[in-house]
């Protein structure tokens, strides 16, 4: 009967750790990859891990990269056990989401295409203030959200701003949108993550899944100084940018899409 409670207590210990960790991140909302990358960069070995008797927590040590998974299940749980906010840890929402600012140029569209839709409530005033439509594709075809682009695009000079990962499932996101609105009689810039901006920025990478890395991949990388291994997720900005990816954004579009308008 002794060990639900210990494991219990061994979760409650874990949760509190997150809790402490995202309250000293200070963003109200947050995805658990943007925590998982504050983690790393603390540096504080406090870490808690089984030690001693099975269950109880009597060693830490630093967060490191491989506790990626774990970080999954005790933010999750300490959202449950009431420990964070119930809606702090934004998550992905499959399919094709499209967001219409209520004022619309006349003549020209701006749209922000991203194949995550985690980071929408955290981008979305950004793209509303500057009259952009904010298109978020995750896990959908995107051949269907290229149908709903066309009928937006009737009559319009429209120019697609695009934002990834750093990464082989990123940058083939990029590609195939870039060849598609080529066909389409459109513009398109890769507006984010470049490795020039990774290098630059010097945002944190990590190790990319081996069997998705090919040459291509590799010498883009290296191109810019970078190790053609490792990848760089938009996630990292809300942990190593002023004001996080949404003021990151505020720069790319000054640069971009105003430039466009003008």
């Amino acid at each position: 009967m002794a060990e639900p409670f210990v494991e219990t207590e061994t979760c409650r210990t874990k949760c509190r750790w997150v809790a402490r960790v995202f309250r000293e991140f200070n963003r109200p909302r947050t995805t658990v990859r943007s925590l998982f990358y504050h983690a790393l960069r603390r540096g504080e070995p406090d870490y808690p891990i089984c030690g001693g008797f099975v269950g109880e927590i009597r060693v830490t040590r630093q967060f490191d990269e491989s506790d990626a998974s774990r970080l999954v299940k005790w933010a999750t749980l300490a959202s449950e056990l009431g420990y964070i906010p119930h809606d702090a840890i934004l998550e992905e929402v499959p399919g094709i989401n499209v967001l219409i600012p209520d004022r619309m140029p006349t003549g020209a569209g701006v749209e922000l295409w991203i194949d995550r839709s985690a980071f929408n409530s955290l981008i979305w005033p950004v793209c509303k203030r500057y009259e952009i439509t904010l298109v978020s594709v995750s896990g959908a075809r995107l051949d269907d959200a290229l149908r709903d682009l066309r009928n937006r695009a009737i009559g319009k000079d429209m120019l697609l701003l695009c934002m990834a990962d750093l990464s082989p499932a990123g940058l083939s996101f990029v590609r195939a949108l870039e060849d598609a609105v080529s066909g389409l009689g459109m513009r398109m810039t890769h507006i984010a993550l470049t490795p020039e901006q990774v290098a630059r920025l010097q945002i944190p990478m990590v190790r990319a899944d081996k069997r998705a890395t090919d040459r291509g991949y590799r010498e883009l990388l290296k191109s810019a100084g970078l190790d053609g291994r490792m990848m760089a997720e938009l996630d990292a900005l809300e942990a190593c940018y002023p004001g996080g990816i949404a003021c990151f954004l505020e720069s790319l579009i000054r640069e971009h899409a105003m430039v466009a308008r003008t």
